[in-house]
């Protein structure tokens, strides 16, 4: 075996499978020659440490010269007669690369490995104004490895006058850290969030009685009547109330995924996944009546050519503010279609099917309104013993 020189590498064709050229020199050392022309130097080895046979890429021939690749291996000799495994030694100066980085360069590959990975864009954009505005103006500049629980303690003290976006921003922080502990940016089990207590979340469960369903009803009906709002807006709060669902569901609802034979929506995409929502006969007339745009996938359709709508909220304020119910969101939609449900007898495993919870433990919020019904049937029931008296 001659020696490794420049000359001896470029020299060296590619064949039909990859091939070492081996420098009698150092052993182990040699130059990969792939089938596609690429050529890589290559340091092979038995690891001082474990014994077994290893090796390591030192580097693209054309990026680094042989003197160069020369003179890298022979400092990992040095280090083998010393007892070091040089495999070892690189991944140990690679995770102090990592955990030298600042928190604001983490969250760049947290946002591009993660984020954009297993968030949907609507959770994207709503956490974008708290990434913004509070996490990384926080913790940006930090080195990642110097946060520590009190820092997070700290975050959360200073968010304390708006404890709804807190949590949330404490429940993206502890994935992040997780996600870190996994990249080794920070060591396993150091996540900085374990232990710091989230404030409890306020439940806002507002259902409309029936009184109240009548005057929404009428004042939905005049707006139709009057072309006071676009009558996909209008079609879209009833679809919400005869249905229960989500509002992203049925703002970006497709055509395609509507089977008005069978009497069904077919989500592909929902937020617990892929999901079908049966459609009785209100919410299936409220589709019949809409008009199919050409070129416009979606059922209910934006201002812009080709999109579906985005913001109803304004509509929206208007009609809770003249049909008497102004405390009354769009997701409370959701929760009085689960009480009339509840009220006509649907079970509360029903209940969580029609509203596609991905556990029935998320449906017992609605157990205290099963209760009284079940309190109006107890009733019916003693009506029995009361005749025995």
């Amino acid at each position: 075996m001659p020696k490794l020189t420049k000359k001896l590498v470029e020299s060296s064709l590619p064949r039909e499978k990859d091939y070492v050229v081996w420098d009698d020199e150092i052993k182990g050392f040699g130059c990969r020659i792939l089938p596609s022309g690429h050529k890589t130097y290559v340091f092979h080895y038995t690891s001082p440490t474990t014994r077994k046979y290893s090796y390591l890429k030192v580097g693209v021939h054309g990026n680094y010269t042989v003197d160069l690749a020369r003179d890298k291996v022979k400092q990992w000799c040095a280090n083998i007669a010393q007892n070091i495994d040089p495999k070892e030694q690189k991944k140990v100066k690679q995770i102090e690369e990592r955990q030298s980085i600042s928190f604001e360069d983490f969250w760049k590959v947290f946002t591009e490995k993660y984020i954009k990975e297993m968030h949907k864009p609507s959770t994207i954009n709503r956490d974008t104004s708290r990434i913004k505005n509070y996490i990384l103006p926080f913790f940006g500049k930090k080195s990642i490895i110097e946060i520590e629980q009190r820092d997070i303690i700290a975050f959360k003290d200073s968010l304390v006058h708006i404890k709804g976006n807190c949590t949330k921003c404490l429940r993206l922080l502890s994935v992040a850290f997780n996600q870190a502990e996994l990249w080794e940016y920070i060591p396993r089990n150091s996540n900085p969030c374990r232990g710091v207590p989230k404030y409890p979340d306020r439940k806002m469960n507002r259902f409309l009685s029936d009184e109240e369903l009548a005057r929404l009803n009428q004042v939905l009906s005049e707006k139709t009547k009057a072309d006071a709002a676009s009558n996909y807006t209008i079609a879209a709060f009833r679809l919400l109330m005869y249905t229960g669902c989500r509002l992203g569901e049925v703002l970006s609802l497709k055509w395609e995924d509507v089977n008005l034979k069978e009497n069904f929506i077919h989500l592909k995409d929902s937020k617990v996944g892929e999901r079908g929502i049966p459609l009785n006969e209100s919410a299936k007339n409220v589709i019949l009546g809409l008009q199919k745009q050409v070129d416009n996938p979606y059922v209910f359709c934006g201002d812009k050519k080709g999109t579906h709508l985005f913001t109803i909220q304004k509509t929206w304020d208007r009609i809770r503010k003249k049909a008497g119910i102004p405390d009354v969101r769009i997701h409370d939609l959701r929760h009085s279609f689960a009480s009339f449900a509840l009220k006509k007898g649907v079970s509360l495993y029903g209940v969580s099917k029609l509203l596609g919870h991905k556990n029935i433990a998320t449906t017992t919020r609605y157990a205290h309104l099963e209760l009284e019904e079940l309190k109006k049937l107890t009733n019916i029931v003693d009506q029995a013993f009361s005749n025995c008296d």
